[in-house]
């Protein structure tokens, strides 16, 4: 299957690994880190091709650039003050939906998933209920991998060197073993919390306005040349992005499949060519994310 960076992806944020509230770990310590000031920021702010800070770290990683302990990666660039701004930005006051139906495939995307399983279970006088499924079946959380410590190229989750951002997590065992350490996971973006200004780029209407023709199922990448060019066809400024900003890009990937038949949206999962659209997984995707100083990236 072919892929490319898709769905929520949160730049830097350590989001491989899993909770547990008995696996207490000695934190192996990184030895370059940046002096980190929440009070400034940006001071001293490495740009991408100064990463890593340190050459023992992996391609690209930015290990110790909020500091040896952090474990929140770029949900740093979230404050008060940037969500302060962001309110006043707000006009119409409307809310929009962007999750999927979590019945919304006939076939899970991946097929190795569970379908959604939704039963009542009737009480005295109430009803509970009662959903299994598999949190992956629609929309997902991910960090990128090149940026917050993870597998070369050539590797894959069960025979990588598995370095974790920050170094926090010494192997893979600790995460998918009996006893999950609870040093980095999906607690940590929600003790923190995700609020901000979100900037939509409208790709899909771009490339309909140019003549642009593409297949969303077949791993079509976005670079940032289309993106430039989708913000200049928005008529937005040069200078959009703002530290903190959460950034939209509307692929047409739900309006493709929702335009299938019922027959074809139950194979579609099946089909060995299935890619999955985004943004190019790229040195230059990663860059362009780096210096827009984006926290998270959502495209769909």
């Amino acid at each position: 299957m072919k892929h490319q960076i898709n769905f929520l992806a949160i730049a830097s944020l350590p989001l491989l690994a899993t909770s547990h509230p008995h696996s207490p770990l000695t934190k192996p310590r990184i030895l370059t880190s940046r002096d980190f000031d929440a009070g400034d920021p940006y001071a001293n702010w490495p740009s991408y091709d100064q990463l890593p800070l340190d050459p023992s770290y992996p391609t690209k990683a930015a290990w110790g650039v909020w500091g040896a302990d952090d474990v929140q990666g770029a949900l740093n660039h979230i404050t008060n003050a940037m969500i302060l701004a962001a309110g006043d930005e707000i006009k119409l006051g409307r809310a929009i939906n962007l999750n999927m139906d979590l019945n919304a495939f006939i076939t899970p995307i991946n097929p190795n998933r569970k379908p959604l399983n939704h039963l009542f279970q009737p009480g005295s006088g109430y009803t509970d209920d009662v959903v299994v499924l598999n949190t992956k079946s629609a929309r997902s959380m991910m960090g990128f991998d090149i940026l917050s410590a993870s597998f070369s190229p050539n590797e894959t989750k069960t025979n990588c060197s598995s370095r974790w951002y920050n170094n926090l997590i010494e192997n893979f065992d600790q995460v998918v073993g009996p006893t999950p350490t609870e040093v980095l996971g999906i607690q940590q973006a929600a003790k923190k919390g995700i609020a901000g200004r979100g900037v939509l780029l409208d790709f899909a209407g771009w490339a309909e306005s140019v003549n642009i023709s593409y297949s969303a199922f077949t791993g079509f990448g976005i670079n940032s040349t289309h993106l430039d060019a989708v913000a200049t066809w928005q008529g937005l400024p040069t200078n959009w992005s703002k530290p903190g900003d959460i950034l939209l890009i509307r692929t047409g990937w739900t309006k493709q499949y929702l335009n299938l038949t019922a027959y074809d949206q139950e194979i579609l999962p099946w089909d060995p060519e299935l890619g999955s659209m985004g943004m190019n997984a790229s040195d230059d995707s990663l860059a362009w994310l780096w210096e827009k100083k984006l926290c998270a990236c959502w495209s769909g």
